[in-house]
């Protein structure tokens, strides 16, 4: 992240250098998704934690993720807190049809 460019998606207030973010992949195609534009992005952690849709974004976030794995196996997977981490295991799940 380029100092002084980003803002947080959730309160539109510049994110400093040294902030703690949450930095969501791009994982959400669809631009009339409602959680679109908090897929890429940078969020204050502050501001993700107490952010009402969260939850739904991170199931939404671990859903796709676990389907796409990296040739060793792992996939990224987010805590509630937001954090990526890789995991191993397990087989992907088939993905749920389309809505």
């Amino acid at each position: 992240m380029k100092a002084g460019t980003a803002t947080c998606a959730l309160c539109h207030e510049a994110i400093r250098p040294d902030a703690d973010v949450v930095l969501s992949p791009d994982f959400i195609a669809e631009d009339s998704d409602p959680l679109f534009c908090f897929s890429n992005a940078a969020i204050h952690r502050a501001c993700f934690a107490v952010w009402g849709s969260r939850k739904t974004f991170v199931l939404r976030f671990n859903r796709v993720a676990a389907q796409l794995r990296y040739d060793d196996g792992t996939y990224l997977h987010m805590t509630a807190e937001g954090d990526l981490v890789r995991r191993r295991g397990g087989r992907p799940r088939t993905p749920p049809p389309p809505a």
